[in-house]
């Protein structure tokens, strides 16, 4: 009966022995072609000569970033306040209630934000506000986009 033998000892020692064997074998079957270190030598040269990339304008860019920041702020503050102030169910809509005067115009105003039904506003503002929104990004895009 032969019985297995246990692995050697994973030392420290007999890994390295064991890499250094396959390591140094005397028929290496890679070899490199002819004038590869010469093509990669002039290649590292190249990269070497060629001038460093532009940096980021940063000083250019901040007051635009700082200017979309505040102007971040100042919506969501805006948001916020006007969902404070926002009337109750039932009544008239803000900017209708400013038109309430007696001229031609005010009531068409009042008619095109409060549904004569229920007396809520229709949401007629919102979507105007909402296609000038898009409209201007679409044009501020188009704009950076476009050959000059």
């Amino acid at each position: 009966m032969n019985a297995k033998q246990p692995n050697p000892q994973l030392t420290q020692t007999y890994i390295e022995a064991d890499l250094d064997r396959v390591l140094a074998t005397a028929n290496d079957s890679i070899l490199p072609s002819s004038g590869f270190a010469e093509s990669l030598m002039t290649a590292v040269h190249r990269e070497a000569l060629a001038p460093a990339p532009l940096a980021f304008p940063w000083k250019r860019a901040l007051p635009g970033m700082i200017g979309a920041v505040a102007a971040a702020v100042l919506l969501i503050a805006a948001i916020v306040s006007f969902l404070r102030s926002a009337p109750a169910p039932g009544s008239a809509h803000p900017l209708a209630q400013i038109a309430l005067s007696s001229s031609p115009t005010s009531s068409a105003l009042t008619a095109l934000f409060t549904n004569h039904a229920t007396g809520r506003g229709t949401g007629t503002l919102w979507l105007a506000i909402s296609l000038v929104i898009s409209l201007s990004c679409l044009s501020l895009c188009r704009r950076l986009v476009s050959p000059r």
